[in-house]
C-alpha cells in the first residue's frame, strides 16, 4: 500500500479525505442522535415534574436522573460531542434506573395484590357474618317448630 500511495499519491490522499468525510458524518450523526435522545429524555422529566408536582421532588433516584439528563444534554450541545463519557455515563445510570423501575413495580404490584386480598378478605368476613347470622335465625326458626311440635303430641 506504501507503494501504491508513493505511486499515486492524490488517489491516497482522496482516499484519506473520503474515509475523513465519512468518520465526520458518522460523528455528527452520534452526536445529533445523542442530543436527540437526550432532549426525549428531558421531555419525559418535564412530564414527570408537571405530572408529579412536587412529590418529583421526593424521589431521589427522579431528581439525580433529571440532573444527569439536563448535565449531559447541556454537555453534548455545548462540548459538542466531547462529553462523550458522560453519556456513557447517563446510559449506565439509565440501565440503573430502568432496573430499579422494574423493582418498583414488582413492590408495587405485591402491594396491589396484598391489598387486593385484603379486601376480599373483609369482604368473606362480612359475607361470613351474615351467613352465621342467618343460620342462628333459622336455628331459632328450628326451635320454635320444635317446641310447637312438641306442644301439639302433648295435646
Amino acid at each position: 500500500m506504501e507503494k501504491k500511495a508513493r505511486r499515486f499519491p492524490r488517489v491516497a490522499a482522496d482516499h484519506k479525505s473520503s474515509e475523513n468525510k465519512k468518520k465526520n458524518v458518522a460523528h455528527e450523526v452520534y452526536h445529533w442522535g445523542g442530543v436527540a435522545i437526550l432532549s426525549l429524555l428531558l421531555v419525559k422529566m418535564i412530564a414527570l415534574v408537571s405530572a408529579q408536582g412536587v412529590s418529583f421532588f421526593r424521589r431521589p433516584g427522579h431528581v439525580v436522573d433529571a440532573l444527569v439528563v439536563v448535565g449531559a444534554l447541556v454537555l453534548e450541545v455545548l462540548a459538542e460531542g466531547k462529553g462523550a463519557g458522560l453519556l456513557v455515563l447517563v446510559s449506565l445510570w439509565r440501565v440503573v434506573r430502568v432496573v430499579e423501575s422494574a423493582f418498583e413495580l414488582s413492590n408495587e404490584a405485591i402491594e396491589a395484590q396484598i391489598e387486593s386480598i385484603v379486601v376480599q378478605f373483609e369482604e368473606l368476613r362480612v359475607e361470613n357474618r351474615r351467613l352465621e347470622q342467618a343460620l342462628h335465625d333459622k336455628d331459632d326458626v328450628i326451635l320454635e317448630l320444635e317446641l310447637a311440635l312438641a306442644g301439639l303430641k302433648a295435646c
